[in-house]
């Protein structure tokens, strides 16, 4: 069902099913990932598996285990059948896996360290890798090897725009984030956006999907809208409990809903608050003009707004599917 997203709407978003991996099995969620279709949800977990659901149904389908080779950031590539992720023990190979039938594709090879974070383009089946070992690569996923190597810090934080015609770098020691043109990687960053100092502990960048944005969420409780084409810093939303540090990274505690204007950032104490900026003045410091309750006995911390269907997931060591109730 798709509905008109505004304030209103999505403050009668309510959780509809929760899911937790066996007693045995139970660690955070690291990653979530919907399919182009939003059909699909793929998560990976730090118990060294991934877990395949009908997001529409609402539904868990599979369990697929990587216990040989650790799984972190696992995404769909543009096939609903396939996905890549990063190894987290033996190599720190990224991984190119057909879901159905469990066969892997391809190995990518060549980074040193622990891959932090995989982000597939828009525009074709070229993707990103962070790493640990103060790089980011450009990859080919029909090519093993990386078509091109950036130096960075680390952790890094790393997006696509809209149009996968540019990248964004975030540098959380020099408070910078670089925009990279695709086609003129050798020239540098085509525009160095500098991030006020006292916004630390960055977890995610994501551009909105009418390009116009970027967000820069944190587990601090302070998220901050940029603007997307000059850089400048737009609002910063207040207003969540922040979370305490953790040994696993995640996809980030914060997200644009699918048409741009509303964010939405999950919280420590139980709950998911919802901020409307596209209708406020710039350089505001803004509020939620709500909250929405999170599943019971959890304590949401990744979040994903599923790009064609009116439902969003949080998850940590639950997985948490929330669909709009008109009651």
């Amino acid at each position: 069902m798709s509905i008109d997203i505004s304030k209103e709407n999505l403050l009668k978003f309510q959780a509809a099913k929760s899911y937790r991996l066996p007693d045995a099995q139970v660690a955070p969620v690291t990653s979530l990932s919907f399919d182009d279709h939003g059909q699909f949800l793929l998560t990976s977990a730090a118990s060294d598996s991934m877990q395949l659901y009908n997001a529409v149904g609402c539904r868990f389908i599979s369990t697929i285990a990587s216990k040989k080779y650790g799984c972190h950031s696992a995404k769909f590539t543009h096939a609903q059948s396939e996905c890549i992720y990063s190894s987290t023990m033996k190599s720190f190979d990224i991984r190119h896996l057909n879901v159905e039938t469990n066969q892997y594709l391809r190995y990518f090879m060549g980074h040193g360290a622990l891959v932090s974070e995989l982000q597939m383009s828009p525009l074709d089946d070229s993707f990103l890798s962070a790493s640990y070992d103060e790089s980011i690569r450009l990859w080919d996923l029909r090519i093993s090897k990386a078509q091109a190597i950036i130096p960075s810090v680390i952790p890094t934080c790393i997006a696509y725009d809209p149009s996968g015609l540019v990248f964004a770098v975030g540098n959380p020691e020099s408070f910078e984030i670089g925009l990279y043109d695709i086609h003129q990687l050798k020239n540098g960053p085509f525009l160095t956006i500098k991030v006020d100092k006292k916004f630390s502990n960055w977890s995610k960048l994501e551009f909105s999907n009418d390009g116009k944005y970027i967000l820069l969420a944190s587990s601090d409780g302070i998220q901050l809208i940029l603007d997307a084409f000059d850089g400048s810093q737009l609002f910063e939303l207040i207003g969540t409990k922040p979370f305490p540090l953790r040994e696993f990274t995640d996809s980030g505690s914060a997200c644009f809903t699918p048409d741009g204007k509303f964010t939405l950032a999950t919280d420590y104490s139980g709950k998911i608050a919802v901020w409307n900026h596209t209708d406020s003045i710039s350089n505001k410091v803004l509020k939620p003009q709500g909250y929405i309750q999170a599943a019971q006995n959890s304590s949401p911390r990744t979040i994903a707004f599923n790009p064609k269907y009116s439902m969003f997931v949080t998850a940590d060591e639950n997985v948490d599917f929330y669909t709009f109730e008109d009651t």
